[in-house]
């Protein structure tokens, strides 16, 4: 049993704010008016591409050759997509990632709680590095190919850290009493996606579905806990 910080209602409140955060920059991701304004160019899927891109054929396949109309469109989106990264995203998904592993962790340190942590911060630290370097390329995307490899390989740093997270995630979950079978079930959702991704290239959607499936039974968990705190555990 290691050290208690805070309360377990506490860190259920912390939780779903930090998911209805990630939730609403979800949505605004979408909102956006560099968005609307490429949504006849930019095709689904387009970001996480852009995240693990590598060479230059890959970077045009997304962004269209210099003189291709839909370029700059795309630039601008992309360039607005990752500035709310970068300034909302990253911050609210990285909260959520660190509240969520005290909150099924009953607010007490320990050895699996601490690993959830540190893969929280690894995650955040490699998506700067993604992101920043991704703001780098769009301005000359010839000349700055050279730094496509560096995000792509911090975007797989990311991916990876939050699929082991949410394995950690999950042996709390079952280490719990009573046991959250449903929630650490759900939360093997995210090394699942992680794991098909990375066997089959033409299927990165799956990284985000896959951290999708394993956050939302984790923010619901929380905001029933936030409201009606179990006795066991308040």
């Amino acid at each position: 049993m290691g050290r208690t910080i805070g309360t377990p209602r506490l860190w259920a409140v912390l939780t779903a704010v930090a998911g209805l955060l990630v939730l609403g920059v979800t949505i605004a991701f979408r909102l956006l008016p560099q968005v609307q304004q490429a949504s006849g160019c930019l095709s689904e899927g387009a970001v996480v591409e852009f995240e693990m891109a590598r060479t230059l054929d890959a970077l045009q396949a997304i962004f269209g050759l210099p003189a291709e109309s839909c370029r700059a469109d795309v630039i601008a989106a992309m360039d607005a997509i990752n500035h709310l990264d970068v300034f909302a995203y990253i911050p609210a998904y990285s909260a959520f990632a660190l509240c969520a592993a005290m909150f099924l962790a009953d607010a007490r340190l320990g050895r699996l709680v601490l690993a959830a942590l540190a893969l929280a911060v690894i995650a955040l630290v490699a998506d700067y590095v993604e992101t920043l370097s991704l703001l780098a390329i769009t301005p000359r995307i010839e000349q700055n190919v050279s730094l496509a490899p560096i995000a792509s390989t911090a975007a797989g740093v990311k991916f990876g850290a939050l699929a082991a997270h949410a394995m950690a995630l999950a042996a709390m979950g079952l280490s719990a009493r009573p046991r959250r079978w449903i929630v650490s079930i759900l939360l093997l959702a995210a090394p699942l996606g992680f794991v098909v991704a990375a066997s089959d290239m033409r299927r990165l959607s799956m990284l985000t579905l896959g951290l999708t499936i394993a956050w939302t039974p984790v923010m619901v968990l929380a905001a029933w806990r936030a409201l009606r705190p179990d006795p066991l555990r308040a």
